[in-house]
């Protein structure tokens, strides 16, 4: 097993690239606030490394691993974990993963390829069945951008299903091989669809909008939105809340949005 992780070399076509850095594994345990008895989806164990750290946690570990060379060395390594069922190891591609198995309530951990990075988050955060808290290894000035207050589609989509946390940064050289960029630990917590139960405005329209809102990023934000919303309610809105007229999609926060998106679209 050692020669094998020794000689376990990463797979630029699966974007891997492994942690070797115990305080980064520790910290990514700790910002999820895993405890035992928690349910927690790992997503590319690779080597094992933070899935030793969730295990000694005691928590209940399922993980999903694309690598089909990782897989009898996950085995072997925590033999004993699966043989006493708090590990449940799953060869295949976490973007095929039915996370409707999973127990309400569980927790996700993920360190990806950052190519898969938004279609990860969609996935998970409009799942049927949403994780209550993510912690994950993303491309720092992504991460920074979902917790940034000039908005963009990405962090507006993060920040209408859970609360972004920036945690750590990460340098690149705590990664082999290392990658050409610098990473983030980033928390997603309180993950829910209370934005859309209490306004009553759907998931599609929300979306729709600020498509269009970020359409034609240097145009002020109330002429993208005549397109899909009433130029009356707009001017009413605008007029009301005594918002400036020279704002731009990213300066519209997710408060904001609540009373633009709650006005009803064009017929």
């Amino acid at each position: 097993m050692d020669n094998f992780q020794n000689n376990f070399i990463a797979k630029k076509s699966l974007g891997q690239n492994f942690i070797h850095a115990p305080n980064i594994i520790s910290a990514m345990a700790h910002a999820a606030k895993i405890k035992i008895q928690d349910k927690v989806l790992e997503v590319g164990p690779g080597k094992g490394a933070l899935t030793k750290k969730l295990l000694e946690t005691g928590a209940h570990v399922t993980a999903i691993e694309k690598d089909d060379r990782a897989i009898a060395f996950l085995y072997e390594k925590f033999a004993l974990e699966i043989r006493n069922h708090q590990l449940q190891i799953i060869h295949g591609d976490i973007l095929e993963f039915d996370e409707t198995k999973m127990e309400k309530g569980y927790a996700l951990i993920a360190n990806i390829p950052y190519y898969i990075t938004g279609e990860f988050l969609r996935k998970f955060l409009e799942s049927s069945n949403q994780p209550s808290r993510m912690a994950l290894m993303l491309q720092r000035e992504v991460a920074k951008r979902i917790v940034d207050n000039k908005e963009s589609v990405l962090s507006l989509s993060v920040k209408v299903y859970g609360e972004p946390k920036y945690i750590c940064s990460v340098r690149r050289k705590s990664f082999r091989p290392m990658p050409n960029v610098d990473s983030a630990v980033l928390l997603i917590e309180n993950i829910n669809r209370n934005f859309f139960i209490d306004s009553g405005i759907s998931e599609k329209y929300f979306f729709d909008i600020i498509k269009t809102a970020f359409a034609h990023k240097r145009k002020v934000v109330i002429n993208n939105l005549e397109e899909n919303i009433a130029k009356s309610s707009l001017e009413t809105i605008w007029e009301r809340e005594k918002w400036s007229r020279n704002a731009r999609a990213e300066n519209i926060t997710l408060a904001m949005w609540k009373k633009i998106v709650g006005d009803k679209p064009l017929s």
